[in-house]
């Protein structure tokens, strides 16, 4: 536990600082993030016997989170279909498993690529910065809420197959804490969005953190893997905390997206 919070601690300023600065840095400490989430990724996969091509995937994927420098991103598509393309021709050289390598190999670039470059976007859209903060603050309460109640509370299980030690009084109490966070940075910043509003979309945060947490976790059950890495001591690797946030900020991002269609529209 004490290794836990001493290397949260370490982190927190790590990703605080690029948040609050933007520019260059931001981008490339999502980039660097999506990268290594990418290389766990394709690591499970590899054990897993996928046969991921790593290197080109993960150049793909970086080219994927790039393309959301561009208002609209109008080269995603071209990234998109050329990768698919680039990836398929190149498994065709494979002697063993040809379709499981482009597949692997697709489905970490894009889900990467694309997830990463969405939540590099949403700092980039007007009060970014603070749609950017309503949402990690809110995965934030989620998982915390939902480990300590779960963990002292929690006695009916709530997807056993997938993670034997989540529970609804944990899931439940992380759902209410994500809400409460998201009405509270309403209160302390300014998101244009209503009391309730905020409150909606921190609950959203709150169960899309819930799928994000079981998508990782049936991978890593079906591979045979506790952790996806050793990237932070005593927490696992970079997919392990990030998890979460791979749903809830894509997530923020649409919601903002939306948003701005029917101020725009209105």
């Amino acid at each position: 536990m004490i290794t836990r919070i001493v290397v949260g601690l370490i982190a927190l300023p790590i990703i605080i600082i690029p948040i609050w600065l933007g520019g260059a840095l931001y981008i490339a400490t999502v980039l660097a993030i999506g990268l290594i989430g990418g290389y766990e990724f394709y690591g499970l996969l590899a054990t897993g016997g996928y046969r991921p091509a790593r290197a080109i995937g993960l150049i793909w994927l970086a080219l994927l989170i790039l393309c959301a420098l561009q208002p609209n991103m109008p080269l995603l598509s071209t990234a998109l279909s050329a990768g698919l393309v680039f990836i398929f021709v190149y498994s065709f050289f494979q002697h063993e498993q040809p379709i499981s390598t482009w597949i692997a190999t697709s489905i970490g670039a894009i889900y990467f690529g694309v997830m990463m470059g969405q939540i590099l976007a949403l700092r980039l859209l007007p009060d970014g910065i603070w749609w950017l903060a309503l949402g990690l603050l809110a995965t934030w309460m989620n998982d915390t809420a939902a480990y300590f109640i779960g963990s002292t509370l929690g006695r009916r299980k709530i997807w056993p197959r997938l993670s034997p030690k989540k529970t609804w009084e944990g899931t439940v109490s992380g759902w209410l804490g994500a809400a409460l966070m998201g009405g509270l940075v309403v209160l302390l910043t300014p998101v244009p969005i209503s009391l309730s509003g905020g409150m909606l979309l921190g609950f959203g945060c709150g169960v899309f953190g819930l799928m994000g947490d079981l998508s990782i976790s049936v991978i890593k059950r079906q591979v045979g893997a506790k952790d996806s890495g050793r990237f932070f001591p005593g927490h696992g690797g970079m997919l392990d905390r990030l998890d979460s946030s791979l749903f809830t900020l894509p997530f923020v991002y649409q919601i903002v997206l939306l948003l701005l269609v029917l101020h725009a529209t209105s």
